[in-house]
């Protein structure tokens, strides 16, 4: 007769197996609803937040699939937590982007009005204002063509509601724009980006 313990290591391996794999499957199920349980505008708005916990979440459907328990238990464990994080803060988050949203769409049109009124100006009397030469203004020929075209689709992904997206787009613009006013002479400091307007120079 085999020993009793030989006999009993097989189911309690099962068991510890079975209850591993409970587990796993708990824990996944529980990071995939608060995942799933995020407003709708989560992944517009803070995606960068957003991604880390879709992506543990499939992560860890891996690892349970391919029977790695603990590794799944593992990569969703702080997912429940982390969801519940980004979903207090998200209304504050919004108001702020929106808020400086709002700011760009008064300042952007006014800055790159600015630059077309003062290249009409360098274009009407052929002459370069002191410390600008010919490829800084071909340059800022440029960014006002580019910005112009392109600042209409940004203004369209915020009133999407693609906050992110607009706003990193927006922020890489107005890089470009300030760059174009110190050239030219013009007021490029927050004072432009302010939704105030300015007096006249």
């Amino acid at each position: 007769m085999r020993p009793l313990h030989t006999l009993l290591f097989p189911l309690m391996l099962a068991a510890a197996c079975n209850g591993a794999k409970g587990k796993a499957e708990a824990d996944v199920a529980a990071a995939e609803r608060a995942v799933t349980a995020l407003p709708p505008d989560a992944a517009k708005v803070v995606p960068e937040q957003v991604t880390p916990l879709t992506d543990a979440v499939n992560q860890g459907k891996d690892q349970l699939s391919k029977g790695d328990y603990a590794a799944a238990s593992a990569s969703v464990r702080e997912v429940p937590a982390q969801a519940q994080l980004v979903a207090d803060s998200l209304p504050a988050r919004k108001a702020k982007l929106a808020a400086t949203m709002d700011t760009l769409a008064v300042a952007m049109p006014r800055n790159l009005a600015a630059i077309k009124a003062l290249l009409d100006v360098i274009g009407i009397s052929k002459r370069l204002p002191r410390g600008l030469d010919q490829q800084e203004l071909q340059a800022a020929k440029d960014t006002y063509a580019a910005v112009s075209a392109e600042w209409a689709e940004v203004m369209k992904a915020y009133q999407a509601g693609d906050l992110a997206d607009a706003m990193t787009r927006a922020q890489s613009l107005k890089t470009r724009v300030t760059h174009s006013l110190m050239a030219l002479g013009l007021v490029s400091d927050e004072r432009a980006w302010s939704n105030v307007t300015l007096p006249p120079r």
